[in-house]
């Protein structure tokens, strides 16, 4: 029991962490240079054809991280409504809730359960965040093996023109354009259009990179039914990755999380640092 309460309390600050972002002053500018052989609108299309038009879309996952020499690994069930919430619960021993993440249009909120604790931010109240015009839609994106422009809700083939289009080995890349703080990088299959890998970083060493694989038909299109998200610059290395299956497009299932009103409201950094005492 006491492993999985360390596992739980880990997964929750990982997603905590994530709230602060990777901060830097400096700006962002330049691109990589075009292949003028690869046609940009041709190559934006593609990648927007192959993702899943459903409304909803639900797994039953296996939670891993992997935070400095430490492992940790959890299941749970991954849900999502589109333009609406992500849900990951994290669920113990097939039964017991012990934690759970929940992104909306306004604000994130992250429930310790083992601990009756809550965290609720909204994404204007965190600098890096409003700064760098990382908001749910960015999220929601990266989640659903999108492409992504800051500032706009979603990507349509209207914006192909804010893309820059190189191939990097067996990768078309489309390079969008970023913001002063952040740039965007986006590694499609030159064979079959699909997204494979989407890089966000800053001009210091802060880099997050989150890998699609495995994957699956799903409504008809393309969906990963693994993602590997990896945080590099910070003091610890950090690793985190969803392993889906079961997937499906059910709807039947509550959209917002109801706290108790015996949980107590505490600072993203009050979970950090009960993890650094473990």
């Amino acid at each position: 029991m006491k492993a999985w309460k360390q596992i739980t309390l880990c997964c929750l600050v990982a997603a905590a962490g994530l709230l602060t972002g990777c901060k830097s002053s400096r700006g962002v500018t330049g691109k990589s240079p075009s292949a003028g052989s690869l046609n940009r609108t041709e190559r934006v299309e593609r990648v927007l054809a192959q993702a899943p038009q459903t409304e909803c879309i639900n797994a039953k996952m296996r939670f891993s991280l992997q935070l400095g020499d430490k492992d940790f690994s959890i299941g749970g069930n991954f849900r999502m409504k589109k333009d609406d919430v992500i849900q990951l619960s994290l669920v113990g021993f097939g039964i017991i809730e012990g934690g759970r993440i929940e992104f909306t249009r306004d604000s994130v909120l992250l429930v310790d359960r083992l601990h009756h604790q809550y965290i609720s931010v909204a994404y204007n109240d965190v600098a890096f965040l409003r700064e760098s015009q990382v908001d749910f839609y960015t999220l929601q994106a990266l989640f659903w093996n999108e492409l992504i422009l800051p500032g706009l809700q979603h990507v349509t083939p209207a914006e192909a023109r804010h893309f820059d289009v190189s191939r990097e080995g067996d990768s078309v890349v489309l390079t969008g354009d970023g913001n002063r703080r952040l740039a965007y990088r986006f590694f499609t299959s030159l064979v079959t259009g699909l997204l494979e890998r989407t890089e966000i970083s800053s001009r210091s060493d802060y880099r997050l990179d989150w890998t699609y694989g495995d994957f699956v038909d799903l409504g008809g299109a393309k969906y990963p039914a693994q993602m590997r998200i990896e945080l590099f610059g910070l003091r610890t290395s950090a690793v985190m990755t969803l392993s889906l299956n079961r997937i499906g497009t059910d709807s039947g299932w509550a959209t917002r999380t109801q706290v108790s009103k015996r949980y107590e409201r505490v600072d993203p950094a009050k979970l950090i640092d009960r993890l650094m005492k473990m």
